[in-house]
């Protein structure tokens, strides 16, 4: 009987393509607990950064750490008149090191990203006519990320904005991920299985969120054994909030989208969600959220919150 459950078990997992891993592979052992649990104030981090960013016409967008080569990175997506990029920064050196230009206009706006180990996806959208976008998969552990070339491209078209791409997350493991795509004012949620090796991509559900619903500007997946969640991360009359929503038990992928919890955190130093949020599970399988300021100047401001 034993042995039946644990095959009944590693088959629900392996049908979601959904392992659990450690180390930025997004997984705790209990989702709302880990959410709970997180300091509503922030470690305070000032980036040297020497780098001229286009944020002119934008704003910076979203926020994740990866770890490449034994160090961790803070990765900040942004938009501007021009072009959509990500800025890197090494968290031991505290300075920004890189710029990558992902794409140029009308592709100019990137929007609230996430990393799942190996992988990083970005969608990046047409903000002016907002009618497209590209949902774009990196692999950050080799040139793909840096030299801005996609091991995938989900290309989305519709009504103006219906299929824009302001905020994406990642659940990712082996040859499969699952990624969810949130539009203009996260209005409608998106849910893609994708095969990045394979470069093919199916649509499993959408989502119409309902009006009482924020205007997130990041969206990150996150999941424990029982479920699948997504954080939503926005700004409200100058206050910061996250939500935990519920968004399908393991197994076979149903949505459920049940908002669970909300939490409010107190930013510092002009730090907010409505310019750049997102999560983290480290080594420790702790929960950590970052967040950072609107624009790069000479010094960046990050705040970090971490699972108490």
């Amino acid at each position: 009987m034993q042995n039946l459950n644990l095959f009944i078990r590693f088959f629900l997992i392996a049908n979601m393509c959904l392992h659990p891993i450690l180390g930025f592979g997004q997984q705790v052992k209990n989702v709302p607990e880990a959410f709970e649990s997180l300091s509503v104030e922030p470690k305070i981090i000032l980036i040297n950064n020497q780098i001229l960013v286009p944020t002119e016409g934008g704003h910076m967008q979203g926020v994740q750490v990866i770890e490449k080569n034994g160090k961790e990175r803070l990765l900040i997506s942004g938009s501007s008149l021009t072009k959509a990029y990500i800025l890197q920064a090494d968290l031991t050196t505290l300075k920004t090191d890189t710029l990558i230009i992902l794409r140029q206009e009308p592709y100019r706006h990137a929007g609230g990203i996430q990393a799942s180990e190996p992988y990083l996806v970005v969608g990046i959208e047409d903000n002016v006519i907002k009618k497209s976008s590209k949902v774009c998969l990196y692999n950050y552990h080799n040139t793909n990320l840096s030299n801005a070339q996609s091991n995938i491209t989900i290309d989305r078209e519709g009504e103006a904005k219906h299929k824009t791409a302001g905020a994406t997350g990642l659940l990712a493991l082996d040859n499969n991920c699952l990624i969810v795509v949130s539009n203009w004012d996260s209005r409608n949620w998106d849910f893609y299985r994708t095969n990045p090796k394979k470069n093919e991509y199916k649509m499993l559900e959408s989502f119409a969120a309902p009006d009482d619903w924020a205007s997130y500007q990041s969206i990150n997946l996150i999941m424990d054994e029982e479920a699948i969640y997504a954080i939503g991360f926005y700004r409200k009359e100058l206050v910061d909030s996250a939500d935990l929503i519920l968004v399908s038990k393991r197994g076979t992928f149903n949505l459920i989208m049940e908002k669970v919890l909300t939490k409010i955190f107190n930013s510092k130093n002009g730090v907010d969600f409505g310019t750049a949020a997102g999560l983290q599970v480290d080594k420790k399988g702790k929960l950590h959220v970052w967040a950072t300021q609107s624009d790069a100047l000479k010094k960046i401001t990050v705040n970090q919150f971490s699972q108490l």
